[in-house]
């Protein structure tokens, strides 16, 4: 996967501040670009992190329903809001109990219609599937033989190639049974022998279609890659699929296909403590299984249950503030790390998932792992759900602001690290940065963060522009308000308000700032920041693309006097600073007015609620969006959108 060409980047030199703080500040670090002479350490990356996933809740037949309630539909909105497709893939166990089948005359006939609407969504949204070959379908019997699984396959291809288009089709994740040693999962009490005969009829059927649909078009010659086993490979007594699986994989067997997989998923977590025991246990399960199938070396890997800690459900503090968005830039910097210095199992590694899309229920709401606190609002009429962004989503966010070459990552003193990115023309610098304990708490709160950046290494003779955002413990923290609020089942209006005013990253200094690109001329930062914290410095120039402009505007009901609005945007994204929202009520007298006035909005959703005091009163009626970007360019509105919820 990763490609390691050796380029030209900023040089970097990272030094620890020799100043004197005043008490309660940590001493902190600095990082300064340095223009005088080359550096050869900046890589391809490709955001191999965009990943998420989520279990319906039992019985599993009603799986279906749980999907497609509104609940269900609104959070993976929400998921899909964030630029720059901060997160692209949502693995989903049980998604052939959406399906249907009977046998008649030897054929197989499928029901897709529920199947059918959730999909549709997913690809509205802009989302992609980990289609987990997982569930029992309607109808399915044991007896029926393993051609079920051939056919079956072939079918959801065929159809979806169809309705979406093989190019769509050929991104989703199809991957077997997920951890399939265990009884809670294994429901078709598979044998050995049953379950390597499903797993390979998957890949015939797999087969079957790449082949089709290569001798109809210009795809890649197997479009349709199998990732599995999907498998925790505890002791080989009791997790007998899997490591029996990887005995095919091991197999010196070019002339004919002897593993069944392109890439091998497995799941290995942390013990919640330190971020740094998820690629230590991947690391360690790669160099056993290089040991025991040196062929195996050959194929990719990929961590598709890359979490802190196993059990979303379980309440933790950490998962509910800045410490968790930490933890998982920490993760995810950690594997580039891996990655860009060449580690044998960071080469071989495909992408990582986290298994924090599911829907959060009270009196735990901000402390599941989950990427939004939800808010079930029993008590009006109609009941209705609120959501409420914590700092993980939009740690994703900042990460999806990454350009596509990048420095390996840096680890300071301090609990510090960092990733500066850019983009080939060097119109863009991206410098993401963290400081953390981890899951515990930083004794020493405050720290100070010193930036250099020289601007006469960027390719302009325009003017540059910087912005910078931050999340940091106590201020970018809507769990702690909800506390201080008592910790309402049912917050009001105000108090929801107020915890998405703090919902989202700051911006810091007042920014952005203009500035010219003068030679010796530098940005200079001095951050105060409350830890743990995590900080983005992006850095454009003037003749970069001008922001593009927004489509795809839709409306969907909260409540009677609330709205939430989504968009798209097609280019220009990492230099986008806010979108401008607005509104224009339904009667001819009414002008436009702008709904979020003074409210920084970096992803790609609002929610409105109306105000009787306010000129822009009402929810009904017609709703536009523009980009602005970080010189204060905007973009061409989208087409008014005309929002009546009956």
């Amino acid at each position: 996967m990763w490609k390691l060409p050796l380029l030209l980047l900023l040089p970097l030199e990272c030094l620890f501040a020799s100043v004197s703080y005043p008490q309660g500040l940590d001493g902190g670090a600095a990082v300064r670009l340095h223009p005088e002479e080359p550096d050869t350490d900046r890589r391809n990356i490709k955001p191999f992190w965009t990943g998420s996933g989520l279990c319906p809740p039992e019985p599993r037949n009603a799986s279906g329903e749980f999907l497609l309630s509104k609940d269900s539909l609104m959070n993976l909105e929400l998921i899909a809001s964030l630029t720059n497709r901060g997160i692209r893939h949502v693995r989903i166990h049980w998604l052939l109990e959406l399906l249907g089948v009977s046998e008649q005359q030897g054929q197989f006939r499928y029901n897709f219609t529920t199947l059918d609407t959730f999909l549709d969504h997913l690809h509205n949204i802009g989302l992609v599937p980990g289609f987990e070959l997982m569930g029992t379908p309607q109808g399915y019997t044991k007896e029926q033989p393993a051609a079920f699984w051939t056919d079956l396959v072939q079918q959801l291809v065929e159809r979806y190639a169809d309705r979406y288009g093989v190019r769509y089709i050929s991104g989703w994740r199809f991957e077997t049974w997920n951890e399939p040693d265990l009884r809670n999962y294994n429901t078709l009490n598979f044998t050995l022998d049953d379950y390597l005969s499903y797993v390979f009829a998957i890949r015939r059927g797999l087969d079957a279609m790449s082949k089709k649909y290569s001798s109809l078009s210009k795809t890649p010659p197997r479009p349709f890659p199998l990732y599995g086993p999907a498998g925790l490979f505890k002791s080989e007594a009791h997790h007998p699929f899997c490591w029996t699986v990887m005995e095919y994989c091991g197999l010196n067997n070019t002339a004919h296909r002897s593993c069944p997989f392109e890439t091998i998923t497995f799941h290995r977590k942390g013990s919640g403590r330190w971020a740094s025991e998820v690629l230590d246990g991947g690391r360690q399960l790669f160099e056993e299984l290089l040991k025991r199938f040196p062929n195996v070396e050959r194929l990719g890997f990929a961590n598709d249950e890359a979490d802190p800690i196993a059990s979303w459900s379980t309440a933790r503090p950490f998962q509910a503030d800045v410490r968790y968005a930490a933890m998982l830039f920490s993760i995810v910097t950690q594997h580039w790390s891996a990655a860009a210095e060449g580690d044998v199992f960071g080469r071989r590694l495909q992408f990582l998932s986290h298994d924090n899309a599911f829907l959060s229920y009270y009196p735990y709401v901000f402390e599941q792992r989950t990427l939004l606190a939800r808010f079930q609002m029993n008590l009006t009429d109609p009941p209705h759900v609120q959501f409420v962004a914590k700092p993980v989503f939009s740690v994703l966010g900042m990460l999806a602001k990454l350009g596509p070459l990048a420095t390996p990552t840096r680890f300071l003193e301090g609990n510090v690290s960092y990733v500066v990115s850019s983009d080939r023309r060097m119109q863009y610098l991206c410098l993401l940065a963290s400081r953390s304990n981890d899951s515990s708490p930083l004794w020493t709160k405050r720290s100070y963060f010193n930036v250099t950046i020289p601007t006469d290494r960027f390719r302009t003779r325009t003017r540059i522009s910087y912005l910078t955002e931050a999340l940091q413990d106590g201020l970018n923290d809507p769990f702690r308000l909800w506390q201080r609020q008592g910790k309402p089942a049912y917050p009001t209006p105000a108090q929801l308000a107020a915890m998405r005013a703090l919902s989202l990253p700051s911006l810091l200094d007042g920014g952005p700032h203009i500035v010219g690109a003068k030679d010796g001329l530098k940005i200079e930062l001095r951050l105060n920041l409350r830890g743990p914290w995590v900080v983005s410095v992006r850095v454009c120039t003037e003749d970069g693309a001008h922001p593009g402009r927004v489509h795809g505007v839709r409306m969907r009901t909260v409540f009677r006097d609330e709205v939430l609005i989504l968009w798209k945007l097609s280019n220009g994204k990492r230099c986008i600073q806010t979108y401008e929202v607005w509104y224009k009520p339904s009667s001819a007298r009414r002008r436009w007015c702008r709904i979020n006035v003074a409210e920084h909005t970096p992803f790609m959703f609002y929610q409105h609620k109306s105000s009787v005091s306010s000129e822009c009163g009402g929810v009904l009626g017609y709703y536009k969006v523009r980009a602005v970007d970080l010189f204060g360019r905007k973009g061409p509105f989208s087409v008014p959108v005309y929002y009546n919820p009956e």
